[in-house]
């Protein structure tokens, strides 16, 4: 049985700690919610980080120690470096903040500004979580807009480093509006330290990445809303089709556009980016076609639709590139 190396073991232990951190995340009553998330969040960042160091430099673990130098009798410093060790003699490795700067040499693995803002928000919200016991409406959802970005700027890396494919899991952060009360959302008194901390995070989300890579992200707004929709409002029903007998759920024409934003040029374009062995071919086509039966990926438009033989124009979820993923290698 082959060795799993150290850092294929740091990369499924910062995997294992994301997902915790979800998990915690959306309990349905959890009060220490957003610290416990920053916390694991930040410990699966580091992990993945030193993961990269690491299979950067043929795994050497003496890549993440760290190392000082001893005072001599003479009082002057040694010449020789000896590794930091903690009170139970166990070796001392570098921190977050150094395994960032470790990679800054690369530009394959130097993170984009918007990646290392993202972190610091985090780090943020972990040195502040003393100050209060649970978190305002307004922090809150701060929280939940940056801790998504960051679950997209890890699942990003981790494909792009390590070619992991982390869509076998439902990676989202539950929406607060369904979390609490939303007429809380307004008129909440929160305490100084609170909103300097609410200030703070919201300078950090307005830092602009300066790289042409758009698909990182220091925070992802998320708007809830609820609405009634008159009688007369068009609307589509859709069910999932692994399960027949669920309730089906009427989405307005806005709300299918939202759901399904690309058209056929989009997703050939993301996967020519995506995947070193695209071609536009019969293999591509057969994967596409065989999911227009699915609403998980595939909304077909009627331009009539009282008229069987209208013409149709297909719209496709993002989450459709989970399918591809499974049939192309990625760049």
């Amino acid at each position: 049985m082959p060795r799993t190396s150290r850092s294929a073991k740091l990369l499924d232990n910062a995997e294992s700690a994301l997902i915790s951190a979800i998990e915690i995340y959306n309990k349905p009553d959890f009060h220490y919610r957003e610290e416990t998330f920053a916390i694991l969040t930040l410990n699966s960042w580091e992990l993945l980080l030193k993961a990269k160091l690491l299979a950067g430099n043929g795994n050497r673990p003496r890549t993440l120690f760290i190392y000082d130098r001893r005072l001599k009798k003479d009082g002057t410093q040694s010449a020789k470096k000896y590794v930091r060790r903690n009170r139970s003699g166990n070796i001392y490795t570098i921190g977050l903040r150094e395994a960032i700067n470790n990679l800054e040499s690369d530009p394959e693995t130097r993170l984009t500004e918007a990646v290392k803002a993202n972190i610091d928000a985090i780090t943020e919200i972990r040195d502040n979580a003393v100050h209060f016991v649970n978190a305002s409406s307004e922090l809150a959802k701060l929280v939940l807009e940056i801790g998504t970005a960051s679950v997209v700027n890890f699942v990003e890396l981790t494909r792009r480093w390590f070619g992991s494919n982390l869509s076998r899991y439902n990676l989202y952060l539950m929406p607060i509006g369904f979390l609490s009360d939303p007429s809380a959302v307004t008129g909440v008194n929160v305490s100084s330290d609170e909103q300097r901390l609410i200030s703070h995070l919201n300078s950090l989300r307005s830092i602009q990445d300066g790289s042409d890579d758009s698909t990182f992200s220091v925070a992802i707004e998320v708007n809830l809303s609820f609405k009634r929709s008159s009688p007369n409002a068009a609307a589509t029903f859709v069910s999932a089709p692994e399960d027949p007998k669920a309730l089906p759920v009427a989405l307005s024409e806005e709300d299918m556009r939202t759901r399904y934003p690309w058209e056929y040029s989009d997703l050939m374009a993301r996967c020519s980016t995506r995947y070193k062995d695209f071609k536009v071919n019969s293999k591509f086509h057969g994967i596409r076609q065989q999911l227009h039966g699915d609403s998980r990926y595939v909304y077909i438009r009627s331009l009539d639709p009282r008229n069987p033989s209208s013409s149709t124009k297909v719209f496709y979820n993002p989450n459709i590139l989970k399918i591809f993923d499974e049939n192309y290698s990625f760049v």
